[in-house]
């Protein structure tokens, strides 16, 4: 046979209802405990590399990205504006959406290979 448990309340506790925890300004998380949806960083791989401009980069540069409309590119500048290759990536339209909204990105070059380039993109 099974005991009935007993007389008295139920042992789990009730759930707490969550609470914003306010988040320090400046530490890249976003403010009022509201993670930014554009601290964004992803390590991929340039595509329609540009020869030419490749052979200027070194590994360890930072360089530019930029969104180019019609029709709507994200694209690797250098320091000379040229472009170097261009981002195709999971997040591409979410980093569209905030150059669009005033967000600024760089591309840190982390390995030339050949005409790959892998980059990681950064606020």
């Amino acid at each position: 046979m099974s005991g009935g448990g007993g007389g008295g309340g139920d042992w789990r506790p009730e759930p707490k209802a969550p609470v914003a925890v306010p988040i320090p300004a400046g530490d890249g998380t976003g403010v009022g405990g509201i993670i930014d949806p554009c601290i964004l960083e992803e390590v991929t791989s340039l595509n329609s590399v540009n020869q030419v401009a490749l052979r200027g980069i070194r590994v360890g540069d930072v360089l530019a990205v930029a969104f180019i409309p019609g029709p709507p590119r994200l694209v690797v500048q250098d320091n000379a504006g040229n472009i170097v290759g261009a981002i195709t990536s999971p997040s591409y339209l979410q980093f569209i959406a905030c150059i669009q909204s005033g967000r600024h990105y760089v591309a840190d070059v982390l390995s030339i290979n050949g005409g790959l380039c892998v980059v990681k993109v950064r606020p």
